[in-house]
């Protein structure tokens, strides 16, 4: 299945609603901006939309932008005397790098409920084949 681009999907609605393609643009894309706006605040791993699918943040590109982040605090740590915009740089960077982390601990937690649920799975596999061996003999 090929995903269907924003202008496809304002194009489609306009000639169902009889609109005007420019305002449902304008709606479709304020949608997205939303979308997108509740992924980067980074409190979901992913977002599911009606009959448009899951939106889900990339953990590599997370993994990076935290990794690049921290290299540039410890540059602006690095400034000594350093002025009041610096220091504005060094608050907002540490609040990024929070956020980062905050989502970085998602994906952890989430790999951890993956292999607790593939453990319990086994389990359940392990304990059939046990009753269904005793069954037998």
């Amino acid at each position: 299945m090929r995903p269907i681009k924003r202008k496809q999907i304002s194009s489609i609605v306009a000639e169902r609603l009889g609109l005007s393609a420019e305002t449902v643009d304008e709606m479709v894309s304020c949608y997205f901006k939303m979308v997108q706006k509740k992924l980067s605040n980074l409190d979901d791993l992913r977002i599911v939309v009606d009959k448009l699918g899951t939106f889900t943040i990339k953990r590599k590109k997370l993994e990076e932008k935290r990794l690049h982040y921290g290299m540039a605090l410890a540059k602006f740590e690095a400034i000594e005397n350093p002025d009041m915009t610096v220091y504005k740089n060094i608050l907002r960077i540490k609040r990024d790098i929070e956020s980062y982390d905050k989502a970085i601990a998602l994906f952890k937690a989430d790999d951890e409920r993956l292999e607790l649920k593939k453990e319990e799975k086994i389990n359940y596999k392990t304990k059939n084949n046990e009753s269904d061996k005793n069954l037998e003999g």
